[in-house]
Order: structure tokens, then C-alpha cells, then sequence
């Protein structure tokens, strides 16, 4: 009677009071950080969807037998059953330091209803019988890991069920013959349930969860040049009060995977669990991604006069730099010039306490563009070496809403809190 739970495991995997992941090259590029605030919003969620898929379930027909006297053995058979009604009264979903995750379902109550048959020789009788079911608890414990293609894993470490108490009411053809064996029929049934609770917990692990997340993308193309890896660099750290995830965050080229040629910083995450997801960024993601579109050449730019506002003091003619460079107006009179600019080397962000610094160096080719041919003439080229320092992060809405951002000690990545 358990609804398939991945859901709700495949959200708390994809969103350890950990102080740091250690430094080497498997240090992650960013971190996925749920709280016990996350993770009573993903039992709210996870209670939604069960009660949704409750009522689509199919339940398992059963059989069984008992002595009537000098008639012997007589069979039963309950078949066609349906779940009327589930009241899912007490619900939790903890953190299980080290290992991953329980979720467990307490006191709940269960109304079913069905066909019955029982047969002898060659007489067979049947009809119709509701079944209530109170005091039912389960408990499931997750270990959270991950695979060697960098997918996450679950598997079932630990389940217990139990059943308060069982009613059987049968009605039909001759029932009260059933119905003088009611107990005995009441407590196979509890044992069965019993039995097939926890099983159904373990099949539905292994032949729909565990499937499920070995198909899960750990890549993605962001355009025709780029794409990123997001595979899982660890296994899920977890204690009482967080689950933190470690993602690879490395950009590649479409036409080239090959290891970035620096490793990421270690991340240290602040003790802080007042937001239900936090979401740390080391510069690796962002740097990792400057190498790729520099050496996919989409950092180089050709600016012309068009590009410039009609309403700029300064144009792209000679006759704007007569000032700077007099010699430039006299040889190339009237002229339009174009620039073209690339970086000398990818621009890489560096995260430092309370700032962020980004310092390209951008080469600027001048030219001439001759009026008299579609040829245009080098004139002369610049190296500018800028330092770029802030202190907010121009990072629009797409995780507002966001309260504030932070860098660590060593400041190696920022850490953005988001509900």
C-alpha cells in the first residue's frame, strides 16, 4: 500500500552541518545545502503526492485457509480491492547523520473494500467485505550516495511496519459461516500487510527509484559552444541538521571534454540553517566557463562607429582623436576607425572576503577603414589591464527572493541563502 516515494528522495537529492570539503581536484564547484527547513518542506510535498498516487494504487489480491470442523480445510480468496480512504495522520522526514534519510508514517488509518470467494470441492460462495485498518506505521531509512558516473544513489537500509489494529466485515452468500472465523481472518490479513508493506517499500526502491536516478542528466549543453558538468563529486553529507550536495560545476566544450587545468578551491560553508536551501558558488563554475568561451573564440568583438550612440561626445573617427593623437588625423583624415578586441588570456574571477575582482586584459587592434576599398589599414594596438571590484553581485531574480550574499574566510566562493 506504499506509494512509489522517489520523488521526494529525487528532490532532496537534486536541491551535514559540514564544515568544509576537503582541497584536491575533487574539491566541488558548487554546493546544494537543504536544512531542516528544506526538509519539512519536502515532507509537506512528499505527504501531497502520496495521498495523490494513494488513490491510483493497486492493491494485491490474497488467499488463505481454515478449518471448519469435520469439513476440513476450506479456502478464501480476497480479490478486487480498493482504497477508499487513507488518512495520513502523522508523518516525519529526518536527516540520519552520515548514512542520508528516514521518512516514517504513524497512526494512519485505511479503508478497503473487495470481493471474497471461498471454495470447497465443487461448492463455491462469495461476496463482499470492507476492511478497516488502524494504527498503521512505517519507517523507511535511506542511504544516500553516489555512483561512478557522478549520480546519486538510494537504497533501502532499514524498514519496519506495524499494524494497531484490523476490522473484516463480510457480506454475501452464506458470510456468517466467514464471518464465525473473522479473527482468524483479521489476523492473517494483519500479517500479510505486515509482511507486504516492507516488500513493496523494496521492490518499489529497486525497480523504480533506483532505475530512476541512474537515468538522471549529469550534463547539460548550455549553447552550441559549452556545456556544464554537474555530476556529483561526493556522496551527500549529512548530519541532524543538513544534507549538503557537491556538484561538479565544470564547463566543457562541445567539441572537447578534457580536465580543466586548475582545481577548484575547497568550500567551507557557514553554520547557518535559518533558509531551507543555500546554494554555494566557487569561482571554479564561473572561470571554468572563461576558459571554454575564450578558447572557443567568443570573447573577441569588432566594435564599429554604428555601434557608438549618436550622442556620444566620442566617436570611432579620426577626427575624435585629434586631441590624443594629432598624427593619426593628418595622415588618415575623415576616416572611420574599428576596433577589435579580445582577451589576452581567459579573465578569471577571483572571490576575496566581502569582494569579488574580475581583472581582464583585453588587446585592442585599431583600425582605419579606407574610403576608397573595403580594405582597412592597422594603425596601432592597445594592452588594457582593468581591475573590476565589488561588492553585490549584479545576479538579477532567479532565486528571489535573495536576503544577501556572502564569502567565506578565504574567500573561495559566495553563498547565496534562498526560500
Amino acid at each position: 500500500m506504499m506509494a512509489r516515494p522517489y520523488c521526494v528522495v529525487v528532490a532532496l537529492l537534486l536541491l551535514a552541518e559540514v564544515s568544509g570539503f576537503k582541497e584536491g581536484a575533487s574539491n566541488p564547484g558548487f554546493v546544494a545545502r537543504i536544512t531542516r527547513k528544506g526538509l519539512e518542506y519536502a515532507r509537506r510535498f512528499g505527504v501531497a503526492i502520496l495521498k495523490k498516487e494513494l488513490s491510483t494504487i493497486k492493491l494485491s489480491d490474497f488467499s488463505g485457509s481454515f478449518k471448519v470442523g469435520w469439513i476440513k480445510s476450506v479456502s478464501y480468496d480476497f480479490y478486487r480491492l480498493k482504497i477508499h480512504c487513507f488518512e495520513l495522520r502523522n508523518s516525519d522526514l529526518r536527516l540520519r547523520p552520515r548514512q542520508g534519510v528516514r521518512a516514517s508514517l504513524s497512526n494512519n488509518y485505511v479503508f478497503v473494500s473487495g470481493n471474497w470467494k471461498v471454495k470447497k470441492a465443487f461448492i463455491t460462495l462469495d461476496g463482499t467485505f470492507d476492511v478497516n485498518v488502524d494504527g498503521i506505521s512505517i519507517s523507511v531509512s535511506l542511504n544516500l550516495g553516489k555512483d561512478q558516473s557522478g549520480r546519486p544513489t538510494a537504497s533501502v537500509s532499514h524498514c519496519h511496519n506495524s499494524i494497531g489494529h484490523i476490522s473484516v466485515d463480510i457480506s454475501g452468500q452464506l458470510s456468517w459461516i466467514l464471518n464465525l472465523f473473522h479473527e482468524r481472518i483479521e489476523n492473517n490479513f494483519k500479517n500479510i500487510l505486515e509482511q507486504k508493506i516492507c516488500e513493496m517499500v523494496r521492490k518499489s526502491t529497486t525497480s523504480h527509484l533506483e532505475p530512476y536516478l541512474r537515468t538522471l542528466p549529469v550534463i547539460s549543453m548550455i549553447d552550441q559552444v559549452a556545456g556544464i558538468d554537474y555530476s556529483l563529486v561526493g556522496a551527500p553529507q549529512v548530519t541532524s541538521q543538513v544534507l549538503d550536495i557537491p556538484f561538479k560545476g565544470e564547463f566543457f566544450g562541445q567539441n572537447w571534454h578534457s580536465p580543466a587545468p586548475f582545481d577548484a578551491p575547497p568550500i567551507r560553508l557557514p553554520e547557518k540553517h535559518d533558509h531551507m536551501v543555500y546554494f554555494a558558488v566557487s569561482e571554479y563554475v564561473f572561470n571554468t566557463a572563461s576558459q571554454v568561451y575564450h578558447q572557443a573564440g567568443r570573447m573577441n568583438f569588432t566594435i564599429q562607429n554604428h555601434h557608438i550612440p549618436g550622442d556620444s561626445p566620442i566617436h570611432l573617427h579620426t577626427s575624435s582623436f585629434r586631441a590624443i593623437i594629432p598624427q593619426l588625423a593628418r595622415l588618415y583624415p575623415n576616416m572611420e576607425l574599428e576596433l577589435e578586441t579580445s582577451p589576452a588570456s581567459a579573465p578569471f574571477l577571483t572571490f576575496t572576503p566581502g569582494s569579488v575582482t574580475f581583472t581582464p586584459v583585453i588587446d585592442i587592434q585599431v583600425f582605419a577603414l579606407l574610403p576608397t576599398s573595403s580594405d582597412r589599414k592597422p594603425l596601432f594596438q592597445l594592452r588594457v589591464v582593468s581591475l573590476i571590484s565589488g561588492l553585490h553581485l549584479p545576479l538579477g531574480k532567479p532565486l528571489s527572493p535573495l536576503k544577501e550574499w556572502e564569502t567565506d574566510d578565504a574567500g573561495d566562493y559566495f553563498c547565496l541563502p534562498a526560500e
